[in-house]
């Protein structure tokens, strides 16, 4: 790969790659070179051209009469960065064009003169956005979401796709939390909604942020922590009431359960659940995923157990206490800070998916010792991976023996209430805390066996 030249071309490189199929983390490797501040620019560019990646399209289809081919240069992706930046980020005009020319190579030479005048033209007659933030979104997406939530809400997280998410941090105790509030909270103009979650709505880099090295924290979205801490509340009461009364209070602190962590890695709930005195078992078919995980572990100086298996034919001869299944799903409660998942997603894997997952749960839940708890959750928006799964498993064969556990109000802060459902699940969108920078789409249900 040739060395680039700047932020704009690093980004138009970046923003080509994703096009062709790679993943947002797999493409990153084209900002190599750059300094750090002008490759969270360039970073910053991209995921704003795919959040309005179909409002780019529109305004290229008003502007341009022939357009240019996609392939094999880098043409059409430097015109979307610079229409980016103009349109959709606080770049002086100046800057964006002129900036946005120069990042185009010899390849791409044919084309200086026209997108110099797109650019210009943009300036001089700034485009009438024809479309709406749910027309980024790709049809089957958004009638989905039309269907589960209504039109108005779908427009409401469809809005809340377009803009940039806040950094949520998670810390290893509620006091580092309050510390590192006390202490940076105004630097970074951060805040709270739970305990041990701190959200910077300024951040810059992650590994310069104070506390990194020490290992007090791991990124990880408001919405993510809720598994987690919603399996740790049943468990840890659970392992309290078996202790005997006589008991002192430093002996009833050090009782323990066994927890599992299925799907595990990267790993931010197997970091809540290694944060506690439980003992952690975390489970993924991923040796890379692990690595990372085991990376994390280490620099925040946890321990738990890592396995690399196959749940569906993993067979260890012991239960656990606790565990947690987050399932492989279509992740599209995750756009806001991966808005590529929209070019990789079709309607027919959600139905591939919601069919693993429904065994997957059958196997945790065979894991899943008598008198234990299981807690299922997806990062999907989709009823097909979350509500359907649950109530299909309360009503099927072992209905008998797995009881709903609803989660209760006083489980959650008050900002996030009105996210349990009727069964006592949890289901969380974008455009919740939508005026606090908005938060994840997860499900969540939990079940104690008899």
């Amino acid at each position: 790969m040739s060395k680039v030249k700047n932020s704009r071309q690093a980004a138009a490189a970046m923003l080509s790659a994703i096009e062709r199929g790679k993943t947002l983390d797999e493409a990153g490797d084209r900002l190599k070179g750059l300094s750090p501040r002008d490759a969270a620019f360039a970073r910053a560019s991209v995921l704003t051209a795919l959040r309005h990646r179909r409002q780019i399209e529109a305004i290229m289809a008003d502007y341009i009469k022939k357009q240019i081919p996609r392939r094999p240069h880098m043409a059409h992706a430097v015109l979307q960065i610079g229409i980016t930046q103009l349109c959709f980020m606080d770049v002086p005009p100046h800057a964006a064009i002129n900036e946005t020319v120069s990042a185009l190579g010899k390849p791409e030479k044919p084309y200086r003169g026209l997108i110099n005048a797109v650019l210009r033209r943009l300036t001089r007659e700034p485009p009438e956005m024809m479309l709406l933030p749910r027309d980024n979104l790709p049809h089957w997406l958004s009638a989905n979401w039309d269907e589960a939530y209504g039109e108005t809400r779908t427009d409401a997280m469809a809005m809340q796709l377009t803009m940039t998410p806040p950094l949520d941090l998670s810390f290893k105790s509620a006091e580092l939390a309050d510390q590192w509030l006390s202490e940076h909270g105004k630097a970074f103009d951060a805040d709270t909604m739970m305990s041990g979650h701190i959200r910077l709505n300024e951040a810059g880099s992650i590994t310069s942020l104070p506390n990194f090295k020490q290992g007090d924290w791991w990124v990880q979205d408001l919405a993510a922590r809720l598994p987690a801490d919603l399996l740790l509340t049943r468990v840890t009461n659970n392992s309290n009431n078996q202790v005997n009364q006589q008991d002192t209070a430093e002996d009833q602190n050090n009782q323990s359960g066994s927890l599992l962590d299925l799907c595990a890695a990267p790993g931010g709930k197997t970091m809540q659940l290694a944060a506690t005195n439980h003992s952690i078992t975390a489970l993924d078919i991923s040796a890379s995923r692990l690595k990372r995980l085991r990376e994390n572990l280490h620099r925040c100086n946890l321990k738990a157990e890592l396995i690399e298996a196959d749940l569906l034919e993993w067979a260890p001869d012991k239960q656990w206490d606790g565990v947690l299944l987050d399932a492989p799903c279509s992740a599209t409660g995750t756009l806001r800070r991966h808005p590529d998942i929209a070019l990789r997603r079709k309607a027919s894997g959600i139905e591939e998916r919601a069919a693993l997952q429904a065994t997957l749960l059958e196997r945790a839940w065979q894991l899943t010792a008598k008198g234990g708890y299981l807690v299922y959750c997806v990062c999907s928006l989709e009823p097909q991976e979350g509500e359907n799964i649950a109530h299909a498993f309360s009503n099927g064969p072992l209905a008998s023996e797995a009881v709903i556990d609803p989660v209760l109000p006083h489980e959650l802060p008050d900002c996030l209430h009105a996210s349990i459902t009727k069964e006592g699940w949890v289901r969380t969108r974008p455009d919740m805390l939508a005026d606090q920078g908005g938060m994840d789409g997860f499900f969540v249900a939990r079940w104690h066996k008899k």
